[in-house]
């Protein structure tokens, strides 16, 4: 299965690296991806209503096999270089 990652809004797309980096400090890989899969699957905590419907509309779409390598992905993408070498 090959998976695309949509570009982002540069706004959210830097929100995203942002917050990945400060996690990598911290996480391991698995761990982030962990993390982002729970923050998925609790949709019905996300304020923002339009990201919760995206949330549980990905949750309902997709296996969770397909959002953990769409997670996957994301990470690889979003997470700068020199950043991927720093998470264990």
């Amino acid at each position: 299965m090959e998976l695309l990652v949509v570009p982002l809004q540069p706004r959210f797309e830097q929100l995203l690296r942002e917050q990945l980096r400060r996690l990598s400090t911290t996480m391991t890989r698995e761990q982030l991806v962990q993390l982002r899969l729970e923050q998925l699957y609790d949709w019905e905590r996300v304020e923002d209503p339009v990201t919760r419907r995206f949330f549980r509309a990905s949750t309902l779409a997709w296996t969770r096999e397909e959002l953990k390598a769409l997670v996957e992905a994301t990470v690889r993408e979003y997470l700068p270089e020199q950043e991927r070498e720093e998470v264990h």
